[in-house]
């Protein structure tokens, strides 16, 4: 096991062989957003400082952003921790570039978003050809061309479109017919509706990112397929309060795709204890059997949705695991199993494609985590402890800052859960 001692500017940390986090503390505010591909897979995340009372990246010193943004994600918490499996994409000034900041990273999980501020000097160009000829990934963020930019252009790898600062179509898809070479691909950035995405995707856009992708349009059915009924009807045995340990892993182990996945967690990084783990019943006695019944529930509730459902089964994991975390550090630990259950069936209607109403009879949920599912907001901790959350995940700093200050939830404490709910949502990618 190593242990790495680190300071970075007024703060302390220490980063154990596994990347697990112990004793570190997180300087500022920070957010991830999901890039997708075509067939709605996670291709990486942006990780995003963001000013309070600002849901734009809009710092007065673009060189400090950056820099706090690696000293909280990579530094505090370990480079993967934080974007799991998944590539990071972060932005990077004229000096960090300089400075040679990137190459302290794994060249294979890092995207350098080159900022659309950033003037293509020789020194700067000549930093972006080392960091490409290391087999460093180029993006040059919000694209739009300007005199003496050819030699980025010509060693970008992804040009970044924002599709609200473009004036229409006609732009967006002169952007990629003029530089399309077969070499670069195009990230069509700040997608908000589903027929943006679609003319994205037929104008040639092979990345996605926006607010979109968090919340996409329901498309309902008509009725609860039975293959949903089987799934959500295992979910409510799972969640029993106190699961019996043979029940629960004869649930399991009936199922072979069930029991294949669950081992896949079970032999994470985040779980790991020195030897592999090659069945069940020594995946509920490495993990503990309440953490075995998340992981199940959460497994279930995959097998609900179908295929292609990446961002949501991920905002959904990381929504239930940031939920518990308030309750535990606010001191009201004897809430966290209905408030980890409320956050993880948050989007069940958009992951099976059902109406809301027909599907809350068959959730296992108390009737007041149904009214907060069906937006019905009160004074209850409950109530508020959701519209915590969702201000976070949007980037609403101002109504978070005045919702923790109701009640006994620092905002330290909100910023802690929120990167440990994005540390242990990463195991989902090994599902």
């Amino acid at each position: 096991m190593v242990l790495l001692i680190f300071q970075y500017g007024g703060f302390y940390g220490m980063i154990y062989g596994n990347g697990r986090k112990q004793g570190c503390c997180m300087p500022l505010l920070f957010a991830r957003q999901p890039i997708i591909d075509r067939i709605d897979r996670i291709y990486g995340y942006e990780l995003l400082y963001r000013e309070e009372e600002s849901k734009l990246y809009q710092s007065k010193d673009g060189d400090m952003a950056t820099s706090q943004v690696m000293a909280a994600s990579f530094l505090s918490m370990g480079f993967e921790a934080i974007s799991g499996n998944k590539k990071a994409w972060i932005n990077f000034t004229s000096t960090m570039l300089l400075q040679k900041t990137a190459t302290l990273f794994p060249r294979d999980k890092l995207v350098v978003e080159i900022l659309e501020s950033v003037e293509p000097t020789e020194a700067v160009v000549k930093a972006c050809r080392n960091l490409k000829d290391s087999g460093y990934t180029i993006a040059l963020d919000d694209f739009v061309f300007k005199p003496g930019y050819e030699a980025l252009i010509e060693l970008a790898d992804i040009i970044k479109v924002d599709f609200r600062l473009t004036s229409g179509n006609a732009e967006r898809m002169g952007i990629v017919k003029r530089y399309g070479n077969g070499k670069i691909r195009f990230l069509a950035e700040k997608v908000e509706t589903r027929e943006e995405h679609q003319t994205a995707f037929n104008m040639g856009y092979s990345l996605f990112q926006g607010y979109y992708y968090c919340k996409p349009v329901l498309v309902h059915t008509q009725g609860i397929p039975p293959s949903t009924i089987s799934h959500l009807q295992l979910i409510k045995v799972l969640e029993k309060q106190e699961p019996d340990f043979d029940e629960l892993v004869d649930i399991i182990q009936r199922d072979v795709a069930f029991t294949y996945e669950i081992l896949k967690i079970a032999n994470t990084v985040y779980y790991y204890r020195g030897n592999r783990v090659t069945s069940v019943k020594r995946a509920a006695l490495t993990m503990g059997l309440k953490e075995l019944k998340k992981w199940a529930f959460i497994t279930a509730l995959r097998k609900t949705g179908g295929n292609n459902q990446d961002v949501i089964i991920k905002t959904s994991v990381q929504r239930a695991k940031f939920l518990e975390l308030l309750c535990e550090k606010s001191g009201f630990g004897q809430h966290k199993t209905e408030f980890f259950t409320l956050g993880l069936l948050s989007m069940i209607d958009i992951l099976t494609g059902c109406e809301l109403g027909s599907l809350l009879p068959e959730l296992p949920m108390g009737e007041q985590a149904k009214r907060v599912m069906s937006g019905s907001y009160d004074n209850g901790l409950m109530s508020v402890y959701f519209q915590l959350m969702l201000a976070y995940e949007q980037g609403r700093w101002r109504e978070l800052q005045a919702l923790s200050e109701s009640l006994p939830v620092p905002l330290e404490l909100v910023k802690e859960a929120y990167t440990e709910a994005a540390i242990w949502a990463n195991c989902c990618d090994m599902a």
